[in-house]
């Protein structure tokens, strides 16, 4: 091989390895595993917001608490595939695939978490026990578990709130990866 076409041979194998390196799943904290004999079917990356509310806490003073989080679901390709958002329709944290299949937590389980590499600015690390809300088919029919990782942002702000009933949305972006039961 030519001197010249060495460094592009290189170049072409660290792209060849990281490729393959992408498509296999990170190792995650074991208070998140998955139990096992789930595999994963789908990974969605999310970017939005986290929707915080001001409260007065026990004492009367203002304090943020998490109302719901509001996202774009995205493939590999960045191309939308679903939706991320909560509230009190549904109790909790919801996910709606386009097809319109959705997802909401299911409160038989405790979500089990593990703080992110930069617990300060960054959403802890979930795994999320959910069901589907209809009996229709679809992407999201037969999901089980969600885990959330690599988070970056999403924490409620440093600053106190002023008062109560006052809402912020902080930005975070997040991979999902969607579990279903192995066959």
């Amino acid at each position: 091989m030519t001197p010249l076409l060495r460094p592009f041979a290189l170049f072409a194998l660290l792209a060849g390895a990281s490729t393959a390196a992408a498509e296999d799943p990170p190792a995650f904290p074991k208070e998140i595993a998955v139990p096992a004999g789930h595999a994963p079917v789908l990974t969605a990356r999310a970017k939005g917001v986290q929707i915080y509310r001001s409260v007065d806490n026990k004492d009367g003073k203002p304090e943020w608490v998490l109302e719901a989080p509001l996202a774009e679901l995205t493939n590999a390709k960045g191309e939308p595939i679903g939706l991320h958002f909560g509230g009190p329709p549904f109790g909790g944290p919801a996910w709606e695939a386009a097809d319109g299949t959705r997802l909401v937590r299911d409160k038989a389980l405790d979500v089990k978490s593990a703080p992110a590499p930069k617990a300060q600015t960054d959403l802890p690390w979930l795994l999320v026990r959910v069901k589907a809300d209809s009996d229709d088919p679809g992407v999201f029919a037969k999901v089980t578990y969600i885990q959330r990782v690599l988070t970056e942002g999403g924490q409620a702000p440093a600053a106190l709130p002023k008062r109560a009933n006052t809402r912020v949305g902080v930005p975070y972006r997040a991979t999902y990866v969607f579990y279903a039961p192995a066959k």
